[in-house]
């Protein structure tokens, strides 16, 4: 009888225990979902505190009781319907989200990333609930497609951590927007002052944007914002800054369809700005208008296209270090500047027609100011190659001819140009158009040659043009070393004096002293200057005699012309000296 009654015992107990496991009785705890929970015609009644599913996320969430909510300033919070709830006249606050130190899901806001959904609404309701608190971090899911179809906001002290999310928009709008809070709404800042509604210490990383009129639109997007690691596809333009301060971009590029306006651009003041590794695989790169200063880019690249970056007005303190431009026709354009200093260094031109546009000659009307800096261990390679052109279909349809040529000898040009000697000459390479007010330096070793002329000694540095104090010495009596001299015309009352020098002439890559004594039947006379390429700078003040240089045969010759003597007897001695 024991055992039958501990069998029963068993059976019944087991019974039991499959009830409340697999089936669900009065003692089985259900889960709820939010919308069911908060939907106006529930019949759950209400509870101090509830645990609830998120009917976007899935995930669980603890909802208590609240009598008012209140923002950073202690006014009161109109219920979000997401994170503050109105039940019927009972509030209920999300604890998980609301005292949670880890970004917001973007997906309790019902933003689906399903890429047929439009998920703007859902998105700015996640932005306003963080500008309300004051800011935080959204995070968005890396395998989702979200679509915009208008306009995104970003505020003051939030981020975007899209963990490689797409924002695909519908080819005329634009996806994000810099915006501050006006009367409890999302309102673009662009009408504002530009030292009002800055937006600070916000950003938006590892995200991918495709197919929209523009990217991002920001206006005071300033101190301690920056963006990294964003890839823009068949964006007419990738993004527009407008009065932007302090802010770092980091590893983008843009790509996909070309438009006729420029990928990235700055319009305005920009100010303090960093950019490294920024790319642009578009017909038009970069454009920086309307005032530019203290701007940094560290290893920037532009292929293909027209232009890689387009300078205009007033630009001060630019820094373009380690440019790598591939396959385009102009590689950065001064043309347009007014007043500029710019460093370019490390640079290396692949198949570029224009690296360096210089700027336009000075007009009658208007500003026209001086363009100064350093231009340094730049390379240009492939000067004259020939790249196909490829339609759609991979079929060639005709070539590019890529010139390298460097045109800097505008008027308004004082860039300071350092480049390497060309084949060991010290000619000026064939590339290069220079001028009057260019200065040149050049580096190198030059090749020995079977005589010692001064002209071809062998060298490690030249500078030109540098002047420096002093004269160059006196030659030996009736003799001026490696040079020789000769009578200009028959005439005591009109003659001159040819100094025939071994010294290359070179227009642009040639510095001379020379300090001459001539001595006439009347008097003697110190002639002396600085020759710098064709252009002479004489230093003798008093002479009635003038001095002038010419190119005869490859070589450098001075003459002196203008004595008015008795007979035409004359001694000669001094120096003539290329400073290496």
């Amino acid at each position: 009888m024991r055992q039958v009654l501990s069998l029963h015992a068993f059976i019944f107990a087991s019974v039991v225990f499959l009830q409340e496991t697999f089936f669900f009785t009065p003692k089985t705890k259900f889960m709820i979902f939010t919308n069911e929970f908060f939907s106006s015609s529930s019949t759950i009644a209400n509870t101090a505190r509830i645990e609830l599913i998120d009917e976007f996320t899935y995930a669980t969430h603890i909802y208590e009781q609240v009598l008012q909510v209140t923002d950073l300033n202690g006014q009161v919070i109109d219920p979000d319907g997401i994170v503050y709830r109105n039940r019927n006249g009972v509030y209920y606050l999300n604890k998980t989200v609301s005292e949670s130190s880890e970004p917001l899901d973007v997906g309790i806001f019902g933003a689906k990333g399903n890429k047929i959904t439009d998920d703007t609404e859902s998105i700015n309701k996640a932005v306003l609930y963080l500008t309300k608190i004051g800011g935080g971090v959204l995070n968005f899911n890396g395998n989702n497609i979200y679509l915009v179809s208008g306009s995104i906001f970003i505020t003051n002290k939030v981020s975007f951590h899209c963990n490689g999310a797409t924002f695909k928009g519908n080819k005329t709008n634009t996806i994000i927007k810099t915006a501050y809070l006006l009367d409890g709404t999302l309102t673009s800042n662009h009408q504002t002052e530009a030292d009002t509604q800055v937006i600070t210490f916000s950003q938006i990383k590892d995200a991918n944007f495709e197919t929209c009129a523009v990217g991002l639109d920001f206006f005071n997007f300033c101190h301690g914002s920056s963006l990294e690691n964003i890839k823009f596809t068949n964006c007419d333009v990738s993004w527009k800054f407008l009065n932007c301060f302090y802010t770092s971009i980091k590893n983008v590029m843009s790509s996909g369809a070309n438009s006729d306006q420029y990928a990235y651009q700055f319009l305005g003041q920009s100010n303090a700005l960093l950019l490294e590794r920024v790319s642009a695989t578009k017909d038009f790169g970069f454009l920086f208008q309307g005032g530019t200063t203290a701007t940094t880019l560290i290893s920037p690249t532009v292929e293909g296209g027209q232009t890689g970056f387009k300078f205009k007005d007033d630009c001060l303190g630019i820094i373009i270090k380690g440019i790598y431009a591939e396959a385009i026709f102009n590689a950065i354009d001064l043309s347009d500047v007014k007043y500029g200093n710019f460093e370019i260094t490390g640079g290396y031109f692949n198949y570029v027609d224009k690296p360096l546009i210089g700027v336009k000659a000075p007009v009658s009307e208007g500003i026209n100011g001086e363009i100064t800096g350093e231009w340094k261990n730049n390379t240009i390679v492939n000067i004259g190659g020939i790249l196909p052109v490829k339609d759609q279909n991979g079929v060639t349809i005709g070539y590019n001819t890529y010139n390298g040529l460097m045109d800097i000898s505008q008027p308004r040009n004082y860039i300071h140009y350092s480049l390497p000697t060309f084949d060991r000459d010290g000619e000026l390479p064939p590339n290069w158009i220079v001028g009057d007010f260019n200065i040149i330096s050049s580096y190198g070793q030059i090749k020995d040659t079977h005589t010692k002329a001064i002209g071809n000694v062998k060298r490690q540095f030249g500078v030109i043009p540098v002047t420096r104090s002093g004269d160059v010495g006196d030659g030996k009596a009736g003799h001026i070393p490696d040079c020789t001299h000769e009578l200009i015309g028959n005439n005591p009352s009109n003659f001159g004096i040819k100094i025939k020098t071994k010294i290359k002439f070179q227009d642009y890559m040639m510095f001379v002293k020379f300090n001459i004594y001539v001595a006439t039947y009347s008097l003697g006379r110190w002639f002396y200057g600085d020759i710098f390429g064709k252009n002479l700078s004489i230093k003798d003040v008093g002479n009635s005699q003038t001095t002038s240089i010419e190119n005869e045969n490859g070589f450098l010759v001075i003459k002196i012309v203008g004595f008015n003597e008795p007979n035409l007897s004359y001694i000669i001695q001094g120096n003539v000296q290329l400073i290496v």
